[in-house]
């Protein structure tokens, strides 16, 4: 048995011959010539052996073969429209999928709600979070596993463009009965003696291990929780103390939990950076979304400082 061959522009001649009820007015709809529709739909029929529609009636009646493909045509040329739809908003930026991925515990209490705005601007864009806290949201996506993510350092890669989101204060939280609690500003020796409650993240992650507790050589016991609040719920019960983002902390302040307080004369600063894949750099949604989360953070957190 021959290979037979059914091409897309098959199905779109046998929709144009029942829509138009004729051959002449099928051509002119396909823009072809009478002759070159004919000849199509003799080479379809050669091909299967069977007649696919009577030709001297009118309107055009199909056999049961006919028929057949027809419906398949009906079936499939639709989607065929619009995967070609797609594939035009694809080359204009409009349609696309957004995996986001994170190094950072707390980023949630301002993704979310830049995560609502944005799909009102871009609903056929599909967004996702990468499950899990990642330690290297970089890798994920030069592995292709996420197409934006949120870091806090800039690492020297060719392929990465980082760009700037956000810096924000860390503080110092404990007990409101701490002995630290009226100390306004704590420095590297008050953390000698205490247990620092952190999140379980490699050391080179900790701000303030880098930036203050190392240069002065101070290493104090640790104690790990991956949660927030658990954190809070420690530090209010004497457990030890914290270091964590001003704006995480303000609501645990507003309720009287825990007390917070400066951390050097400098204050202890971290800094957010969006990164993507270079060749995405220029991709209108992936642009959007880092505007819209860059404005939404400072719209509703407190104490954030512009980075350049």
């Amino acid at each position: 048995m021959k290979p037979i061959f059914l091409e897309i522009r098959h199905l779109r001649t046998l929709v144009a011959i029942k829509e138009s009820g004729n051959l002449s007015l099928a051509a002119k709809r396909l823009h072809l010539t009478q002759s070159a529709l004919s000849h199509q739909i003799n080479v379809l029929e050669s091909q299967y052996d069977l007649t696919l529609f009577e030709r001297k009636t009118t309107p055009i009646r199909f056999t049961p073969a006919g028929e057949r493909l027809l419906a398949l045509a009906y079936e499939i040329l639709p989607k065929i429209r619009d995967v070609e739809r797609d594939l035009v908003r694809v080359k204009q930026g409009e349609l696309g999928n957004l995996r986001i991925s994170i190094e950072c515990h707390t980023c949630f209490d301002w993704l979310m709600p830049a995560m609502a705005t944005f799909r009102q601007s871009w609903p056929l864009v599909e967004l996702d979070i990468v499950s899990g806290f990642h330690t290297d949201p970089v890798g994920l996506l030069l592995s292709d596993r996420s197409d934006w993510a949120v870091v806090s350092e800039m690492e020297d890669n060719p392929n990465v463009i980082y760009k700037p989101l956000f810096s924000y204060e860390m503080v110092g939280i404990c007990a409101k009965d701490h002995p630290l609690a009226t100390k306004p500003i704590w420095t590297a020796e008050d953390f000698k003696e205490e247990t620092w409650i952190t999140y379980p993240v490699p050391d080179d992650m900790l701000d303030l291990l880098r930036q203050v507790l190392k240069p002065a050589g101070i290493s104090p016991k640790r104690r790990t929780t991956e949660l927030t609040i658990a954190i809070i719920q420690l530090v209010a019960s004497k457990r030890g103390i914290a270091t964590l983002p001003y704006w995480a902390v303000k609501p645990y302040l507003e309720l009287g939990y825990v007390v917070a307080n400066k951390i050097t004369e400098q204050g202890l600063y971290s800094n957010l950076y969006g990164a993507v894949r270079a060749h995405d750099a220029h991709s209108a949604y992936l642009e959007d979304f880092h505007n819209t989360v860059k404005a939404q953070s400072f719209a509703t957190l407190p104490g954030l400082i512009v980075l350049d």
